[in-house]
């Protein structure tokens, strides 16, 4: 049985401007984050992914 995939539309500028402000506050998150943590060199991927899951936990 095949399924069914529902097509889903969106205004490309209402998706950018979105994303935009995603990456703005993990940008902030991270920042934050990495002074936080005595700006540590070669974690920046980690911080990173660790802001992005507190900025979606919100």
């Amino acid at each position: 049985m095949a399924a069914k995939i529902k097509k889903i539309t969106t205004d490309k500028k209402e998706t950018s401007a979105g994303s935009e402000k995603f990456f703005v506050e993990v940008q902030k998150k991270a920042y934050y984050l990495w002074e936080k943590e005595g700006k540590p060199q070669g974690k920046d991927w980690d911080i990173w992914l660790k802001a992005e899951k507190e900025v979606l936990g919100r």
